[in-house]
Formats: C-alpha cells, structure tokens, sequence
C-alpha cells in the first residue's frame, strides 16, 4: 500500500507568549460633533411655524369670512415664531415653471437643521409652509411689475413693499413715496394724494402702473426629505447605548410667485379666487409678511 500524507504534529510554541486582548468598541455617530458644524458652518434663521387660519369659516374648506373677523393681512396661514436656529444650506438651485395654479419662480435648497434652537432647549420641528428669515442682516431684493389701481386707493402687491423706488403709470406719470403714497405697515400702496393713476367707474378698472420696489426675501418649507433620523450613540461616560435624534433636512424654496394672488374673499370687485394649497403638494403655500394676529411683524 501507497502511504498517505502524514498527520502533522503539533510543536511546542518557543519562547515566552503573551495573549493581547483587544477592547470592543462600538461604532457611534458622534452627535456633538454634528452639533458643532451646524454651529461654526450654518446661518441664523428665524423659524416661523405655520398653520391654517379658521376665523370666519362656517365649514371645512370655506373661503368665505363669513363672521368678518378675518384682517386682510390674513393669506389664509396664521404665522408664530418659534425661535432661532443656526441652520446650513447646500445644493442651492433655481428653476422656473408652470403649472395649474399660475408662474411660479422659484430657487431651491435643502436645509439642515439642528436638533434644538439656538435661543432655548426646545426641539425644532417644522412642517411644510413654515418660513424662515435671515436674522443677522436685513437682506433686501428687488422685483418688478405690472399693477391696476384700486378704487380704494390702496394696492396690494405680490409682495410686501419696504421701499419703492420708481412708479410710472399709463398717461406716463410718475409718482414719489411719502408725497403722492405711502407704504403700509402691511407692505401695501395707500394713495395719499389727488396726484394719483386712480379708478375709471365708467369702464370698471383701475389705470395700470408699473412699479419697482424692494422688499423682505424669506424661504418657505416646501417638504421634509429626512424627517425622523435616529441613530445609536453610546455614553462615553457611562458606556450605556441608547437611540438619539439627528440634524435632519427639509427641502425649502423662496418665496412664491404666482400669477394669480391671494385675494381677500370679502372684496365682491375682485373676479379673482383665492388659491387655497394642496396638502402634499409642495405648491402654493403662505405669501407675505408672518403675521401675529393682524400685526404683522418680523420680530
């Protein structure tokens, strides 16, 4: 017989041996460390939470005021601020397009948001519709357009006026702030003097101008891409594991335009309707200043 492969044999190990134990870690997203680049790297911003405004309405969905309670700075929200949070913005985009609801121009970013505000230990929580101002500078934009007179000799624009710089009307008239109006606490035109683009009963219209002014940018929540992110973190101190809540992200966009305005449902002249948003449709949404009540405010 043809012998096999020899079993081996075992030799003694030479030398002095030393067991090495290994210590085991588990693996920990560092929740502190998150903190602090949302602190040195993200912008303070004013949250705003947003929710219905009911006063008026006999019947879910009613757009009529029909106990005329309801101020006409109300754009169908109410507005309360929340706090202040150091926010951080990546992947800034812009984009234009139409849809059933009218133009809207638009630039897009997602948000990271921290756990708690800046001014409190309280979570931050938001929701689609809520807003956001800038607090460390009073950021000013510029935009154009086309408007017709009201008889009542107060106009309401897309947005809400901080300062007009140029009017000029139809008949080509021009027109100086705090001489022939003024601006509202609103952001509103109020015609001040009998120099005026003024009202045509015969024909039913308000001469048209066009208008140049600043006013206040602000972002509005349009969805919330990682609303619960969890993950394990363990106690140094103790070593105990435990689940916390992360920075999560929103996807927010500036302010919207539309072609067609909110309008105050109690104004019959008005052959416009009031768009009411689509819950989950990321369209639409709250327009002007927030409001506390019928104050509006910005503090």
């Amino acid at each position: 017989m043809t012998p096999g492969p020899r079993k081996p044999k075992s030799r003694p190990a030479e030398g002095v041996q030393r067991n090495i134990e290994q210590n085991q870690y588990q693996i920990s997203f560092d929740i502190d460390r998150f903190d602090e680049v949302l602190d040195s790297q993200g912008i303070n911003l004013i949250h705003y939470r947003s929710f219905g405004d009911p006063r008026g309405m006999t019947s879910r969905g009613d757009n009529r005021d029909a106990y005329n309670i309801k101020p006409k700075t109300s754009d169908g929200f109410i507005y309360r601020k929340s706090g202040t949070l150091r926010g951080f913005f990546s992947n800034n985009s812009a984009s234009s397009s139409e849809n059933d609801v009218g133009s809207t121009d638009s630039a897009s970013a997602y948000l990271t948001l921290p756990r708690t505000y800046s001014d409190s230990d309280e979570l931050v929580l938001v929701h689609p519709w809520d807003k956001f101002y800038l607090a460390d500078i009073e950021t000013k934009v510029v935009t154009t357009q086309f408007q017709e007179a009201r008889e009542s000799g107060i106009d309401r624009l897309h947005f809400p006026v901080v300062r007009v710089i140029d009017i000029m009307d139809a008949k080509g008239a021009e027109y100086k702030q705090d001489v022939d109006f003024t601006v509202t606490a609103e952001g509103w035109i109020k015609w001040i003097s009998q120099n005026q683009p003024g009202f045509d009963h015969k024909v039913g219209r308000g001469t048209v101008y066009s208008i140049r002014y600043e006013y206040t940018p602000y972002f509005v929540v349009d969805r919330l891409l990682h609303e619960i992110r969890v993950a394990n973190h363990t106690d140094l101190a103790t070593y105990e594991r435990s689940v916390k809540r992360m920075p999560y992200q929103a996807l927010i966009m500036r302010e919207f335009l539309f072609l067609e305005r909110f309008e105050d449902p109690r104004d019959q002249s008005s052959s416009r309707t009031r768009i009411q948003p689509q819950e989950g449709s990321g369209k639409g949404g709250p327009v002007g200043k927030p409001t506390l009540g019928d104050k509006p405010t910005l503090t």
